[in-house]
């Protein structure tokens, strides 16, 4: 199984970030963090996750539209698999995680503690998380999550320093 990161940029992000990291080694991360969480993931051919990121305004607008939130956020998650619907997913090479939306400006307001790229990579972190089912609507399931995510940051921010471009 080979993780795939389809990287895209908004025209309007302004923020150069679709070229900014080493996404092979990103992706090397979330592979294997995939495959302890989602250990079926290796009966496919490719896992695929589309990572866009977008202005503050292209945020809101997709806040708005599907979370009725009208206001920037730092990050969207958009699941292929709703694990409270079940399905029958047919047997492909392909599994299509889903999509995740970052918004780097909000990012950086919203999380001034961290420098930009690790703010970045949390939220690459935590949204890889809600792509596999993961939640924080409760205090027991935000623990893991944060607990989760952060590992997750620091393993991508390991990664990149050995090496990679950063």
């Amino acid at each position: 199984m080979k993780l795939s990161l389809c990287i895209s940029e908004s025209e309007d992000s302004g923020e150069g970030d679709s070229s900014r990291y080493d996404y092979e080694k990103i992706s090397g991360v979330l592979e294997k963090e995939l495959l302890e969480i989602y250990p079926a993931s290796k009966n496919y051919e490719t896992v695929e996750i589309s990572l866009t990121f977008t202005n503050s305004e292209g945020i809101r607008e997709l806040n708005k539209t599907y979370r009725n939130i009208d206001e920037p956020t730092d990050v969207l998650s958009f699941p292929m698999i709703d694990e409270s619907v079940p399905v029958e997913i047919p047997e492909l090479p392909v599994l299509a995680l889903g999509d995740i939306v970052i918004c780097p400006e909000e990012t950086a307001r919203l999380h001034p503690e961290l420098e930009k790229d690790k703010a970045v990579f949390l939220m690459i972190a935590h949204s890889f998380l809600h792509l596999l089912g993961f939640d924080h609507d409760t205090e027991e399931k935000q623990n893991l999550m944060w607990q989760r995510q952060d590992a997750v940051k620091e393993k991508i921010i390991a990664a990149l320093s050995s090496g990679g471009k950063n």
